[in-house]
């Protein structure tokens, strides 16, 4: 089981052996590289704990755990002096990334735990009496004796969502444990407790000055706390608002010329980024390593994917975050990253599109489809790609808000889930993870509860899981400053009024960035990993799609319409519609299955 995780930790491993409990660790060295051996035991060897993350507070818990022996300088050792001292509130005390196992010999007690956000992946299994859990799915599926169940239920979630939804995954028998939870076996007993939660209950009433204030100093407090490191260190810089912040801001703690920043470029102009974050490193004065790639080279990765994705996730922009990490590994063992804060600061175009489209709804159901069909999707100057946003925007008006806001970044919507699929209906409601999540909740402004979706489900599953898999395949970490508690915390409370002021994305973090950047860097528009997926899937990887999605292919498995495939293949082929957001999803779904299967 181990082995499978080698790439996550190929510095060292690790085991703890005793009656019927086991723990093993591939480690990546990143503190106390000399006592910091895996597992960690407590004085008399009656508590053990396997990390794989970091836990950043790790020095303020020593000096408040005085009464406790340390017999090395790791941060891991803090979790099981913290358990013994306050019992299971001791995660409430932990400030980090983390999936951790802790065994407590005396009470034969395990408990497993995952951080707030879900930065790392814990997953875990019970079948014929026993609990086996690991980083990866992997791992489980390599148990002696484990007997992998495909969950074809989850196949409508997976279209949809692009990933299956938290707990579940595409495995019968495999769950995923929740960001801000953790599990608990004791006396053939299981359970499962949440310790951690985000709160839109109240909003702060404080001037904007204040909080632009406020969020600059703990955005600087998040970065301080993720520079400590005993390899070296250096930052992912994009170009965009989120990557340059942490720049700008480091360097105040930093010298900048210390500061070793890592981009990707591509030799075709159309998909090459490079040109910004240079700037901005000059600007800032990092030790900038650029890597200028042919287009070809992310062509390479696609083959990559099943490899180390053990669970399908229909996200293409996991190839150019392979490349970024491949090319950081070369020089440093700890990166900085954006994520998370599109999520607390409301960086989507689609949180401003929110209220336009309930402004829209009001207008009768047939008047708006004669408008829309007759006079937007006609417009002779209308780009393909803002001809697709247009389309998506209206086709989920007619949803409550959270729903919509799932359908305008769904590949497939509810009706063509039924037509791609053979017999293989959800379980319950297909849009039951949305309203489970929104149970029970008390939400101040009617635009929380998009984020609280989009932080509980779009991030977790997609954009954290893919960071973590393409950043560990090249043994690299990667830690998140906005996914930092303090920071996240008062930054769900500032009114969403002041996060997309004047129609404006992330209006705080812009006027942050007024005192270290230009205008046109500022508000340059929103730009993702780009690479040219409808054209690769209409030439080279044309005999890929083909290999996977062909008719005897698809009907052996029994899963799929072949009809409703094969005509979006012919009608992306011959040019006359990009359904690349459709092919993808099915192509990464058949590479998995054919892998994993």
């Amino acid at each position: 089981m181990a082995d499978t995780l080698y790439k996550r930790g190929p510095d060292e491993e690790g085991y703890f052996l005793d009656e019927n409990i086991g723990l093993g660790i591939r480690r990546l060295k990143v503190i106390d590289l000399k006592t910091g051996s895996q597992p960690i035991h407590n004085e008399d060897k009656t508590v053990w704990v396997v990390l794989n993350g970091e836990i950043y507070n790790f020095p303020e818990l020593r000096e408040k755990l005085k009464n406790h022996f340390f017999y090395t300088n790791s941060d891991t050792e803090t979790i099981i002096h913290a358990y013994e001292e306050y019992g299971e509130d001791f995660l409430s005390r932990l400030d980090g990334m983390f999936a951790f196992a802790l065994w407590d010999a005396k009470k034969k007690k395990l408990i497993l735990a995952r951080d707030r956000f879900g930065k790392k992946p814990l997953y875990y299994s019970v079948f014929d009496n026993k609990l086996i859990f690991a980083s990866e799915v992997k791992a489980i599926l390599a148990y002696l004796g484990f007997n992998k169940e495909f969950n074809p239920a989850m196949l409508s979630k997976y279209l949809l969502y692009g990933y299956v939804p938290t707990p579940n995954t595409i495995f019968k028998n495999i769950n995923r444990l929740s960001a801000g939870h953790f599990l608990t076996a004791e006396k053939n007993r299981i359970e499962i407790k949440k310790y951690w939660d985000l709160d839109f209950s109240r909003k702060e009433e404080i001037n904007e000055q204040e909080i632009i204030n406020q969020t600059k100093n703990k955005l600087k407090s998040a970065i301080e706390k993720r520079l400590v490191s005993d390899v070296p260190l250096g930052v992912f810089l994009s170009g965009g608002i989120d990557s340059s912040l942490i720049t700008a801001l480091m360097a105040e703690l930093v010298p900048p010329e210390k500061i070793k920043t890592f981009t990707i470029g591509f030799q075709e102009k159309d998909y090459d980024e490079s040109k910004i974050a240079e700037r901005i490193s000059k600007i800032i004065g990092t030790d900038h390593h650029q890597e200028i790639l042919p287009i070809k080279k992310a062509l390479e990765i696609v083959y990559k994917i099943p490899e180390f994705m053990d669970e399908p996730i229909a996200d293409p922009s996991i190839i150019p975050t392979y490349l970024v990490s491949q090319s950081a590994k070369k020089e440093i063992t700890v990166a900085l990253g954006g994520d998370g804060g599109d999520e607390l600061f409301g960086g989507y175009p689609k949180y401003i599109a929110h209220p336009i489209a309930e402004y829209y709804s009001f207008a009768p159901k047939i008047l708006r489809k004669k408008f829309f069909d007759k006079i937007i999707i006609r417009l002779p100057l209308l780009k393909n790609k803002d001809r697709y946003k247009l389309e998506k925007l209206v086709e989920g008006v007619s949803f409550p808000a959270p729903i919509r806001n799932q359908i305008w970044i769904s590949s497939f919507n509810p009706e063509e889930i039924d037509k791609i699929l053979i017999n293989h209906k959800p379980e319950g409601e297909i849009f039951s993870d949305i309203l489970s999540y929104l149970k029970d909740k008390n939400f101040k402004e009617e635009l929380d509860r998009i984020f609280y979706l989009d932080f509980k489900m779009t991030l977790q599953d997609t954009y954290l899981t893919k960071v973590d898999r393409a950043s560990m395949a090249n043994s690299l970490e990667v830690r998140s400053p906005f996914l930092d508690k303090d920071l996240a915390e008062f930054a769900f409370k500032i009114p969403n009024r002041l996060k997309l002021k004047n129609f404006r994305t992330k209006y705080i973090l812009k006027e942050i960035a007024k005192e270290y950047f230009p205008k046109d860097i500022i508000h340059q528009p929103k730009i993702g990993f780009g690479i040219p997926l409808a054209e690769w899937l209409r030439n080279d990887l044309k005999e890929l799609l083909l290999e996977h999605l062909n008719e005897q292919t698809i009907n052996n498995q029994g899963l799929f319409n072949y009809s409703f495939i094969n005509n979006l293949v012919n009608e992306h082929i011959k040019g006359g519609k990009d359904n690349s957001s459709k092919l993808w999803p099915l192509l990464v779904f058949q590479m998995w299955h054919k892998t994993w299967l």
